[in-house]
């Protein structure tokens, strides 16, 4: 009887592989919740509460319509669960192919690299679902929420999360080592892309030629349909464009994956 077969156990191939994860991870589930929660706690009080009220002083508050903190907190939640959905794709998906070769072990059962790779990609949104929940519960506590919209941040952060995510899985995928491969994805790519993206200010303050880099970005997508949640201002087809970026980009990484997935454990 195979694992998809097992009565009363789940039956989806990929959920098994979910569940991989998900066992996996309660071996360090206490230190995910405590950087999980501190991490929030202080962005929004450096960043939000601390420098947001020196801004709001000088007039910052003013010229963006609402309380700095308002206008930041929606777009720190969508980078971090940016930047911890690609920590997530990078060497966690290495590591089952080199060191642990989890993936090679279960390409040899009946679960095909596709739904190996499917899986996987769906544990790392699932991650990013439950911690842009809490980052939002830590939002409200300090008032940076103004509507009952605000909770379409959790899902519009997972979707950007993902779309960012899948290509990353593939690329690590393709690794036959980590060498400077990730050490350039983060110093080159994920940086630069949290600081220039309209997380911290308007992108309109940038020249011309950032402004359509940082049109090109997954992560000023994520932050325009986060703040249209929080804040609104702005149009239906702003957010429909936004969101059919992001699932463009979502499937082109996972058809990616899924090849990259394939080639790894056939080889």
């Amino acid at each position: 009887m195979t694992a998809t077969e097992r009565p009363g156990r789940i039956t989806s191939a990929r959920a098994v592989v979910v569940e991989f994860w998900l066992i996996g991870a309660k071996r360090w589930w206490r230190s995910v919740l405590i950087n999980g929660t501190l991490t929030p706690l202080f962005f929004v009080l450096a960043l939000g509460v601390g420098l947001g009220t020196a801004i709001n002083r000088s007039g910052g508050g003013a010229q963006l319509g609402v309380p700095y903190l308002v206008f930041v907190a929606p777009a720190l939640l969508v980078a971090a669960a940016v930047q911890n959905a690609a920590g997530d794709a990078t060497y966690p998906v290495l590591s089952k192919f080199k060191w642990e070769r989890s993936f090679h072990g279960m390409a040899a059962t009946p679960l095909s690299p596709a739904e190996i790779a499917d899986g996987t990609l769906i544990w790392i949104a699932l991650r990013a679902l439950a911690g842009s929940a809490l980052y939002l519960a830590i939002m409200s506590a300090f008032g940076a929420t103004q509507r009952w919209l605000a909770v379409l941040l959790i899902p519009a952060a997972a979707l950007c999360a993902f779309a960012f995510a899948a290509p990353v899985a593939a690329f690590s995928a393709s690794r036959t080592n980590e060498g400077q491969g990730f050490n350039v994805l983060q110093r080159f790519i994920i940086v630069p892309m949290f600081l220039f993206s309209g997380t911290f200010y308007p992108i309109d303050r940038l020249p011309e030629w950032g402004r359509w880099l940082a049109y090109a970005t997954p992560l000023w997508h994520g932050n325009e349909l986060a703040r249209a949640a929080a804040i609104g201002g702005r149009s239906a087809l702003a957010i429909t464009g936004d969101i059919a970026y992001l699932v463009a980009l979502a499937v082109i990484g996972v058809v990616l994956s899924r090849r990259y997935f394939r080639i790894r454990v056939e080889a």
